[in-house]
């Protein structure tokens, strides 16, 4: 606490005063008061000597921090800062995607509770791998959530990132998503692309499926893609040259090279002469996707003729994003 010294002058030479008080108020006027203050406030979760004063924090180089307040209220007695409501906690500490940060004092303190709306800033130490929690100051993990409710899926922080989370009563939400393609309402999509499986695999004409598993994210209703591309893969050894629809330009096919199926169309045998030898359609679930293999192994397309077991069938499908909002 701060104390005052009071030392006495020099009164002038003696001389006669008009009145008493002229005489008192000469000799205060020779008084010397010096106010030393040292410490008045040190990193401690125990009250001040006067309470009703704010308090400012200064760093070790005395540099000002914070202006806080200690609070009485029995579900805080603690420190509370006045100046800013975003606490910087430094790196954090945890493994596995529960992280935990320590204030120097801490806020709020193991008696109190965490405050609606209270946002807290971090580092994180490690990149996390599903769901998240979040403890301060020891107060008791609180899980990290995003969009609301929603748990953090892998990746959603990344070890070095700048984290912040605004806690909302029973959660942290968290405030420093990433961008997600899945979640923008911004031309954005999602793609899938199917492992395939091989062309001698498929009868002529029957429908086999690939399962694409597109669905809204944030319904979780089936979602119809609305662009598909069905692709032959040559998963043999070499090559083999083919001749485009037109008949006129000739192509060469290495081993693991895709080659679009509109490339290819059905020939010989009605009713499917000059068809498309690919065909699909797509539902919630699934695209369904035909071959004609008469026109996919004729002869005038290829030099030799394809072989069903050097190709596989693959899928790629395009849902658009429900959030997205044209332009």
């Amino acid at each position: 606490m701060p104390t005052i010294d009071i030392t006495a002058g020099e009164l002038p030479p003696p001389q006669c005063y008009a009145s008493e008080q002229d005489r008192l108020d000469a000799y205060a006027a020779a008084l010397i008061g010096n106010l030393n203050t040292g410490a008045e406030w040190v990193t401690s979760q125990t009250a001040p000597g006067n309470t009703a004063l704010y308090w400012l924090r200064t760093d070790s180089s005395d540099r000002p921090i914070d202006v806080m307040k200690w609070s009485g209220n029995p579900t805080d007695l603690a420190w509370i800062r006045s100046s800013s409501e975003v606490v910087f906690a430094g790196t954090a500490t945890g493994a596995g995607g529960n992280y935990a940060v320590t204030n120097s004092p801490a806020y709020p303190n193991a008696a109190s509770a965490y405050r609606t709306g209270q946002i807290y800033t971090f580092l994180a130490n490690h990149t996390n791998a599903g769901a998240c929690t979040l403890n301060v100051d020891g107060r008791g993990a609180k899980t990290i959530t995003k969009d609301g409710t929603t748990a953090l899926s892998a990746n959603d922080i990344l070890v070095g990132q700048v984290v912040t989370v605004l806690y909302d009563g029973v959660n942290f939400q968290l405030i420093t998503q990433k961008r997600d393609l899945t979640r923008q309402s911004l031309r954005q999509f999602l793609t899938y692309s199917s492992a395939g499986v091989t062309l001698s695999s498929f009868a002529s004409d029957v429908l086999v499926p690939f399962t694409h598993g597109f669905v809204d994210p944030i319904s979780g209703t089936p979602l119809i893609p609305f662009a598909v591309r069905v692709v032959l893969k040559r998963t043999a050894a070499g090559s083999v040259t083919f001749n485009g629809v037109s008949g006129v330009t000739t192509y060469t096919w290495y081993n693991g090279q895709e080659v679009d199926c509109l490339h290819f169309v059905s020939s010989g045998t009605a009713p499917y002469e000059k068809l498309p030898s690919f065909r699909y359609v797509a539902d919630g679930t699934n695209v369904w996707v035909s071959v004609n293999l008469l026109g996919v192994v004729s002869i005038p397309f290829f030099n030799p003729g394809l072989t069903p077991a050097d190709y596989q069938v693959k899928v790629y499908a395009t849902a658009l994003n429900p959030a997205y909002v044209a332009p």
